[in-house]
């Protein structure tokens, strides 16, 4: 229930930024490009961060990291809720970029090490039903903020965090985590299952970056309202919350890669068709579908990865670590690399791209299910290892 508490709260601090994109555009006169550089900024702090959680959860064990986490977001929250000029605002979503991984990595080190593995997608999936939520309550609290302004209210959230922390409840000894850091970290990336996952997870944030940046812009294209932009993110992420729940149970009954197979085909079709509706409640509608299916594979994806690491914290922060980063390197690329090709050639090539992006995991992971099934050589009436359920590394 705390981990669920942790991942609900950061992402609501994660989603409340599209609402406020045409405010920030009308007040700040920011350019396509420099809001995708505000987007990003979130997913570049989780990047930074991501090795440093590692280290911090191997020596001081999860619960401290993520009170460390959670203190760097309240700090984070009350500089974005005062800063009036972009520079200062894109510093803040930095630092909670930073918080947020941190807290990441402590919770669910946490909660994925003390999982068996034929649970383990099941609890991710409850975990990361609980952070769409989050984002399905981030889009209303910047809606809000449009109206009332971004002082009071992300200095009560900041109030909300520092509650959490003071009731972050005991875990396990920190010098219990210490031991085989660099053995884990050289043992995870040398299994091509973990890499398979990592990489999807950079293909989603690729798509959540684009989707964040350039959605909103599409919808106030078609004459929608801050209150239009948080009712679409909004329904995108309650959807999504379900996808992750129900993808999680099929993951550890059929497997990781099939649910994900088709997540990513069903995104490659439609992200190229979102610049060219112009009736706004089909948009809406069309881009609620395809931002949840995306969001919606981040737990198979991420079972695939923790699948693969070694027993303890340490080894599963290891995992969590090296997924925090994919995601977020592929956030900041699609953010600002997709929001600046939409700056000088429109919103046509920037989704094409992101359909292409989807496409190409699509082929991969096929790929590497006949690549899989080839090599273990089933017998007559057996299903390849790879469309069963994973079993325990260890």
């Amino acid at each position: 229930m705390f981990v669920s508490g942790v991942f609900l709260a950061e992402s609501a601090f994660y989603q409340v930024v599209p609402p406020l994109v045409p405010v920030f555009v009308a007040q700040t006169h920011m350019t396509t490009t420099e809001v995708g550089f505000l987007v990003a900024a979130y997913p570049a702090g989780i990047l930074v961060a991501a090795v440093p959680a590692m280290a911090l959860v191997a020596r001081r064990g999860v619960r401290a990291t993520t009170i460390v986490g959670l203190s760097l977001l309240i700090a984070a929250t009350l500089a974005f809720a005062w800063s009036t000029t972009p520079l200062l605002l894109d510093a803040a979503r930095l630092i909670q970029g930073v918080g947020g991984a941190v807290a990441w990595a402590g919770a669910l080190a946490w909660l994925t090490s003390g999982a068996s593995a034929e649970r383990r997608a099941s609890a991710i999936g409850g975990a990361v039903g609980a952070a769409l939520i989050g984002m399905v309550i981030g889009p209303p609290i910047g809606a809000v903020a449009a109206q009332a302004g971004r002082g009071p209210v992300f200095s009560a959230l900041a109030a909300v965090l520092a509650v959490m922390a003071l009731a972050t409840p005991p875990a396990p000894a920190a010098s219990a985590l210490s031991e085989g850091l660099m053995r884990a970290l050289a043992a995870f990336v040398r299994k091509g299952r973990a890499v398979l996952g990592s990489g999807l997870l950079s293909s989603i944030g690729v798509v959540n970056g684009t989707v964040a940046s350039l959605v909103p812009l599409l919808l106030a294209r078609d004459h929608g309202s801050s209150s239009v932009i948080a009712i679409v993110f909004v329904g995108s992420y309650l959807l999504a919350a379900s996808w992750n729940v129900l993808l999680g149970r099929v993951a550890d009954r059929i497997g990781r890669l099939i649910p994900v197979i088709g997540g990513f085909v069903v995104a490659a079709v439609l992200l190229p068709l979102l610049p060219a509706i112009s009736l706004l409640p089909l948009l809406a509608v069309t881009a609620v579908l395809v931002a949840s299916v995306v969001s919606g594979l981040w737990t198979p994806t991420a079972a695939m990865a923790t699948d693969m690491a070694e027993p303890g914290p340490s080894g599963h922060a290891v995992a969590i670590a090296t997924m925090n980063a994919a995601w977020a390197a592929g956030g900041t690329i699609g953010s600002i690399a997709l929001s600046s090709l939409a700056d000088r050639l429109g919103f046509v090539p920037s989704f094409a791209l992101a359909g292409a992006v989807c496409g190409l995991a699509a082929v991969a992971t096929t790929a590497a299910y006949r690549s899989s099934a080839h090599a273990d050589q089933p017998s007559m009436g057996d299903a390849p290892e790879w469309s069963r359920p994973i079993p325990p590394p260890f």
